[in-house]
């Protein structure tokens, strides 16, 4: 079930929102819940700027929650057998998609928005407006890319969890 448009937006902002002290509490509570999903995360940043490490996790709390309030039942544990097979599947398209290098974001995110439309959009607009605003996030195409297939993976094992 597709999470609304009004649930994510209020997320994004109630997450903005967060004091510090707040934002560390909860993402410890996460992190306790999805060890093997945070793992993903900082494996797969490891060799990217630390803005961009930091904006991943950021963006997957932000997702996570919105899950998290999205769902009738509570999230599962996420295995490393689930991510690794849902990160493999996104590789693939994403080399099928390979050459619309000018359309890169905008493009996978039509083909690949069904199930969880205004998440993915979500995620596709914070990380087109990273260099803008109050805290700018500068990134490489590199990053960019590795962000969106990082965080689509998020996606996709989320929402098979809450299926």
């Amino acid at each position: 079930m597709p999470i609304d448009e009004v649930l994510v937006e209020e997320t994004w902002q109630e997450v903005a929102d967060f004091a510090p002290e707040r934002a560390e509490q909860e993402m410890n509570r996460t992190a306790k819940k999805q060890r093997e999903l945070i793992g993903f995360i900082a494996a797969y940043t490891e060799d990217l700027s630390r803005e961009a490490a930091e904006l991943a996790f950021y963006m997957f709390f932000t997702i996570y929650r919105m899950f998290q309030k999205g769902s009738a039942k509570p999230i599962q544990s996420i295995r490393g057998g689930q991510i690794e097979k849902c990160l493999d599947q996104n590789e693939e398209l994403l080399e099928r998609l390979d050459g619309a290098h000018e359309k890169f974001i905008e493009r996978i995110a039509k083909v690949e928005s069904s199930h969880q439309p205004w998440v993915m959009r979500y995620m596709v607009e914070t990380l087109i407006e990273a260099p803008e605003g109050e805290d700018p996030v500068f990134l490489t195409e590199e990053e960019t890319g590795a962000l969106f297939l990082i965080l689509k993976t998020v996606i996709d094992v989320l929402d098979a969890s809450i299926e």
